[in-house]
């Protein structure tokens, strides 16, 4: 992935992350996951089965505010 694109990824990141329960948690996923992403959609994509497969419904919810807003963009 480009240095754009994670940097683009960590500003989404930032600005959600008033709204998070767990931000600290969050913030390493995707970070690892921008790391072994090869561009946005494949982040995406990554990003979307991890939602999926999460439990945890806060977490779960953390997940999701972070993906919508990276939709958005």
């Amino acid at each position: 992935m480009k240095d754009a694109e994670k940097d683009e990824i960590i500003e989404i990141f930032e600005s959600v992350k008033p709204y998070l329960n767990s931000p600290q948690d969050l913030e390493s996923v995707v970070k690892d996951e921008a790391e072994s992403s090869s561009g946005l959609q494949d982040f995406e994509k990554k990003f979307d089965k991890l939602v999926s497969k999460e439990e945890n419904p806060t977490v779960r919810a953390d997940y999701r505010i972070f993906l919508n807003k990276l939709r958005a963009k």
